[in-house]
């Protein structure tokens, strides 16, 4: 794990801007297209505000193509975009900047060298070597590889050259193609760079360990390690390539998924002494116009999201109910990819836990059996991520085999048992604990069959864990085996006074104990989509978390489960933008991050709604949830305070920054965070 004080500076990412004439351009027949040009400058304006060291610039600065009349309007307007990095810019070039990779396939022209001579005229070597204090930034031009044009072998023999001399630094490369999109070995396509040149390069980078490895092109955020090296893939600030709207089992957003706004933005890297985090900023789609773009805003040199790889960060775990590294077959269907099948791993289930800071996931035993996904838990566990292992039973067999072998991707593992089976269980369950070495936690099956009848009315219920009410069963049990306890509670529950009860049974017995919050019915037929209370149970949990770190808090479920039995919504929608409770967890890990002395935690009801008191050393902080329709009154507060919206993205609100908010509001109409500015960490 980083630390903060190791960060050394900081540089932003950004690509695929698309910039085109803002009238008489023709270039692109959707309409989503003709906001690129203000999407660029509300993008370079949040840059600003974290005055990164430099800018990247990862190609596609236009849209309009080398031959099109309206190229050259084009780049003029790039430069005047974001003129305000111009000195602090390096920019390499894209396929709408010098010609596509050559592609007989494509209608598209292919590279030619009089188009790259333009580019570097304007923007400098289309390859190049920068040092920048501890890391060494290379830029490759990617539309040349494989052309045979005479660029291709200089560029390549000066990359060996300059990688061999690069003994002893830290390098970062940055390319517009990425190498692969899901395995090195996988067919060439549209969106890779191909062979040779592809296992070439892969080969160079994993001779002279590469430390990370940053492309655009692809307009949607893809994530590996290989070798050692981490491969990032990046969001586009324009438009997402709507072929990608397949990874999604929802409808497709606006334009056939190319206006899914919410996953356009760019990226912070923080460059620390022993390794870097890069941080997602999503821009939502927001845009300026020339005069907008002047207007001030609140600077972010220290307000960043969380990260896995740092401390702090969320305190809540996540039921990760649904499929987490699936790989998706996309259609085969042209201008793309007419002649292959191109396929994907959805990774936007862990760019949204990228943004919202969280650790600590709950999975199936299933998903560590399965060799890819177990790949892929090595992936996380390297990023700082935590996995809560479930299954039905003891394992047996191959089952605790994979357990026993891949010790070092479980965080814990919780048994599931019938409550009449508990007791048989003992002497397996002693067995499996010391072979495991990871603390056994036991859940109880609950289920309809346990309820009282009333008539004919049944409601196929099925769960896990103790109810609160059972604690005394649990106390009873206190001497099985195993090193702690699953406590189920649901939408309703006193969470506050619960997570106390939890914390001084946890600290009386000795006992690990987890609280599920379940954001279901009892019923599989009714539906669970309040937006606004699931809100307000995640950032009661979420405090609840802060002030009893003994006790492990997760909610149930990250991603909605929009069909089937007992449908409900999470932190995430099935396209993995953040609900009204994600974004409430992203604002929350941001300014109230897990570590550091408990606070103490104090609840004030009222007709108008709740108040979460949160005080500690450096803490002050006030979590206010008004109830709908009602304005709570805020109480005196000393000094000034930021003053952040739980209900909508504070990464892209003007007025949120550094410095304190301003005047309090007297009362809260909507979910609200208050942190006095002497207090924030």
């Amino acid at each position: 794990m980083l630390h903060p004080e190791t960060r050394l500076f900081t540089f932003a990412v950004v690509g695929d801007t698309h910039v085109k004439p803002e009238s008489g351009d023709q270039s692109a027949p959707w309409k989503v297209n003709e906001r690129a040009t203000g999407r660029a400058r509300f993008i370079a304006r949040e840059i600003a505000r974290y005055e990164p060291q430099f800018v990247i610039h990862l190609g596609d600065l236009v849209h309009p193509v080398p031959e099109l009349p309206t190229f050259e309007e084009a780049v003029a307007l790039t430069q005047q975009v974001f003129r305000q990095h111009h000195n602090r810019m390096h920019v390499l070039p894209g396929n709408h900047d010098i010609g596509d990779k050559p592609n007989p396939a494509m209608p598209a022209k292919g590279v030619r060298e009089s188009w790259i001579a333009i580019h570097e005229k304007t923007y400098g070597p289309s390859y190049r070597v920068v040092d920048h204090d501890a890391i060494r930034v290379i830029t490759l031009n990617t539309p040349v590889m494989n052309s045979g044009l005479p660029m291709e072998a200089a560029q390549r023999a000066w990359l060996e050259e300059t990688l061999a001399a690069s003994q002893g630094k830290r390098v970062f490369v940055f390319m517009h193609y990425p190498l692969f999109v899901l395995a090195p070995d996988e067919p060439s396509t549209y969106d890779n760079v191909d062979e040779p040149a592809r296992s070439d390069l892969l080969a160079l980078f994993a001779r002279h360990e590469v430390e990370a490895v940053f492309a655009g092109h692809v307009h949607n955020i893809f994530y590996h390690r290989l070798a050692g090296t981490e491969y990032y893939v990046m969001p586009a600030t324009s438009f997402v390539r709507q072929d990608y709207s397949e990874m999604f089992r929802i409808e497709a957003a606006p334009e056939n998924g190319r206006d899914d706004a919410e996953k356009l933005g760019f990226a912070l890297v923080d460059v620390h002494a022993d390794g870097h985090v890069v941080r997602y900023v999503s821009s939502y789609g927001r845009e300026l116009s020339a005069a907008e773009a002047a207007a001030p805003v609140a600077p972010r040199l220290a307000l960043k999201s969380a990260h896995q790889k740092l401390p702090g960060g969320s305190p809540l775990g996540v039921f990760m109910r649904h499929p987490w590294a699936e790989i998706v077959a996309l259609p085969q269907n042209g201008p793309m990819d007419e002649f292959v099948r191109k396929r994907a791993r959805n990774d936007y289930p862990l760019a949204a836990l990228w943004r919202l800071g969280t650790r600590r996931l709950r999975v199936p035993l299933d998903d560590l059996i399965d060799p890819y996904a177990r790949a892929r838990m090595g992936d996380l566990v390297a990023n700082g991520f935590r996995f809560t292992v479930s299954g039905f039973g003891v394992p047996k067999g191959a089952a605790r085999q994979a357990l026993v072998e891949n010790r070092d991707l479980v965080d814990r593992f919780e048994c599931v048992l019938p409550f009449n089976a508990i007791a048989a269980a003992k002497d397996d369950l002693a067995t499996f604990r010391a072979a495991i070495g990871r603390p056994v936690l036991l859940a109880r099956v609950a289920t309809s069959a346990d309820d009282v009848k009333v008539g004919s009315k049944i409601e196929l219920f099925v769960s896990h864990g103790f109810r609160p009410d059972q604690l005394p069963e649990v106390e009873r049990l206190i001497d099985l085996p195993v090193d702690g306890f699953v406590i189920r509670a649901g939408l309703g529950t006193d969470l506050v006074a619960l997570s106390a009860e939890l914390d001084a049974f946890a600290t009386r017995t000795g006992a690990l104990m987890d609280l599920h919050l379940r954001v279901a019915a009892n019923n599989p037929a009714a539906n669970v989509t309040d937006d606004g209370a699931i809100l307000a149970a995640a950032a009661e949990l979420y405090a609840c978390a802060l002030a009893h770190p003994a006790v492990a808090m997760f909610l149930d479920p990250f991603m909605d489960l929009d069909r089937g039995y007992f449908v409900r919504h999470g932190l995430v929608d099935r396209r993995c933008n953040l609900r009204a409770a994600g974004l409430a967890v992203e604002a929350l890990a941001a300014f109230l991050p897990e570590g550091g002395t408990p606070p103490a935690l104090s609840v004030t009801d009222s007709p108008e709604g709740r108040a979460l008191a949160l005080k500690g050393t450096g803490l002050d902080a006030l979590i206010l949830l008004p109830k709908p329709g009602a304005a709570l009154p805020l109480g005196p507060t000393a000094g000034p305070a930021h003053v952040v919206p739980l209900d909508a993205p504070f990464a892209i609100d003007g007025a949120i920054g550094d410095a304190p908010s301003g005047t309090l509001p007297t009362a809260a109409d909507r979910p609200t965070l208050i942190v006095a500015a002497d207090a924030k960490a």
